[in-house]
């Protein structure tokens, strides 16, 4: 029994020594861990709260289209204190689209350029890109948005920037060159597309063998 009682005191005495040596940098360890999972849970939960807010303000733009000063309102809104949110993006391109059928391709232009700055998503930037070098084609910025399109950041998106660089090159009396976009583009787009005939037409109106 004595002996049993030493060997206990002794692995007291072992644990105790531990303790003095690793105890402190265990225990800071549990509590960064602790506080890491709090703040990363913390954020979590502040990012759907940001999400969803962001959300209803997206659905009220949706029915203000005829009142500019609200319609602006919460679009500034949206994309000052909502930015990091997929909404934000969508509300801007919401806004160029309503801007360029009111006239107004200037501010159309500054929306898509936000949308390609801010967007979180690939696919909207690739739209914004998309959309900003029609504008710009019907600005006869031709060299602008060539220079825009080169490359999509999604290779679904190839067909269509391909179509793009087809109209553009036409702009530029490229004939050759279009033909040949308006090929990549056929080349790429999925047999069921919808625009799938009308680049065919575009490339059979060229007459380019």
């Amino acid at each position: 029994m004595a002996a049993f009682d030493l060997q206990e005191q002794e692995q007291i005495a072992e644990l105790k020594a531990w303790w003095q040596s690793w105890g402190k940098s265990l225990a800071i360890a549990v509590i960064t861990a602790l506080l890491a999972y709090a703040g990363w849970t913390g954020w979590q939960t502040w990012q759907k709260h940001q999400s969803a807010k962001a959300a209803d303000l997206y659905a009220q733009l949706q029915t203000q289209a005829m009142d500019e000063a609200k319609f602006k309102a919460t679009l500034t809104t949206l994309k000052s204190d909502y930015q990091s949110t997929a909404y934000a993006a969508r509300a801007a391109l919401a806004a160029a689209k309503l801007a360029y059928l009111n006239g107004k391709p200037e501010a159309a232009r500054e929306e898509l350029k936000w949308v390609i700055a801010n967007a979180k998503e690939v696919n909207l930037r690739d739209t914004a890109k998309l959309r900003l070098a029609s504008v710009l084609l019907d600005d006869k910025k031709i060299d602008e948005a060539l220079a825009l399109i080169k490359t999509p950041e999604e290779e679904s998106y190839s067909p269509l920037f391909a179509e793009m660089r087809g109209d553009l090159l036409l702009a530029k009396n490229d004939v050759a060159g279009a033909a040949d976009a308006y090929r990549q583009a056929i080349a790429k787009l999925p047999k069921d597309a919808p625009n799938l005939k009308l680049v065919e037409v575009k490339l059979d109106v060229l007459g380019v063998k």
